[in-house]
């Protein structure tokens, strides 16, 4: 069996090296370094690419092309698996991303074909809550804000939620999205002791009740809560999950806080709630346009924190990213049910 194993610049072949450990069942591992994805603005062109309009939109690279003609798993982190790819490799039996999202597979080659698509839930899941918890308290307590009028030579005392600063204690806080990272965060909140609420489309009020959770509606989320933070998967049925008609449900001193996809949420519905005051301020990680372009409206706004989408970096992620599929990979050659499991099914 022949595993090829595309590495970039966030999983060099030095992370990926522990897949050669397969070699122990009699497996080929060959490492490749994807020249294309060799800098922060590549990969990240490529993500925004195929998440929003799928693996085709972006070009493989050649070489990565021919590698994958015998090969019978690629194992991948950004690098598009299209077409191009899937047409050649006759032979591919599963394909590994070494990522929560596949959003760089073409899904509809794979399940026509009956290849078995694997990825690495959870991977970034604690690097993400300690990030969604850490633009909480910037975005409430005016850190960010505090810090740059600081470095500006300015000592400012009252900022724009200067009259609706509260502890956490006082606050209710409302989880969208209850998988890995949504309950990373509730474990984080727990030790400052506010009201915790949920709202997951996908699982079931007595799950969610099984796992300790008090679960609601999303208009009695959004009116409720003076923290909305979103942690669901970007699909065709999460997109803009959050609109305008939500927006408009939300205390006008809440806050939104968005670590997951940019694509749950309608920006500019977004922009025009945090510019009219309609809601308290937002704390945000990802974005439509990546990078953000210096006309964008949200740097022009006083009631944003933002970061550049760097909730799940963590030396911690990459490696453990290789480690989730390198066990799937043994579950595999063991004939135990996989673990990550995506797409398994054939039409």
């Amino acid at each position: 069996m022949k595993i090829v194993c595309a590495c970039d610049l966030a999983i060099n072949p030095n992370v990926m090296s522990t897949m050669k450990d397969l070699e122990k069942f009699g497996a080929e591992v060959v490492l490749f370094e994807d020249s294309q994805m060799q800098t922060p603005k590549a990969i990240t062109e490529v993500m925004i690419q195929t998440e929003q309009h799928g693996a085709d939109s972006s070009p493989a690279n050649p070489e990565l092309i021919e590698l994958c003609r015998d090969a019978d798993v690629v194992v991948v982190h950004a690098s598009p698996i299209n077409s191009e790819v899937l047409n050649k490799a006759e032979k591919l039996k599963y394909i590994a991303v070494l990522r929560s999202g596949i959003e760089n597979i073409n899904h509809d080659i794979c399940i026509t074909r009956g290849i078995k698509v694997i990825s690495a839930p959870g991977r970034s899941a604690h690097a993400v809550a300690d990030c969604t918890l850490g633009l909480m308290l910037a975005e409430a307590k005016n850190i960010a804000r505090g810090h740059k009028a600081l470095m500006e030579g300015k000592w400012i005392k009252k900022f724009v939620n200067f009259n609706f600063i509260h502890d956490l204690r006082n606050c209710t806080i409302g989880i969208i999205g209850v998988g890995q990272v949504g309950q990373k965060v509730i474990d984080r909140l727990k030790g400052f002791g506010p009201e915790i609420i949920v709202h997951d489309p996908f699982m079931t009020n007595e799950h969610l009740q099984s796992l300790g959770y008090t679960p609601v509606t999303i208009e009695e989320l959004l009116n409720a809560s003076d923290f909305v933070s979103i942690h669901l998967r970007l699909s065709d049925k999460t997109k803009n999950f959050i609109g305008e008609k939500e927006l408009s449900m939300m205390k006008p001193t809440a806050y939104f806080i968005n670590t997951a996809r940019a694509g749950l949420v309608d920006e500019d519905a977004l922009v025009s709630a945090l510019q009219n005051k309609k809601i308290g301020g937002a704390a945000l990680d990802v974005f439509t346009e990546e990078p953000l372009d210096k006309d964008n409206p949200l740097l022009k706004l006083d009631n944003v924190t933002l970061t550049p989408h760097v909730a799940g970096t963590s030396v911690d992620t990459f490696t453990t990213s290789v480690e989730i599929i390198k066990n799937a990979l043994t579950e595999m050659f063991e004939d135990k049910p996989i673990s990550g499991l995506v797409i398994s099914s054939v039409k």
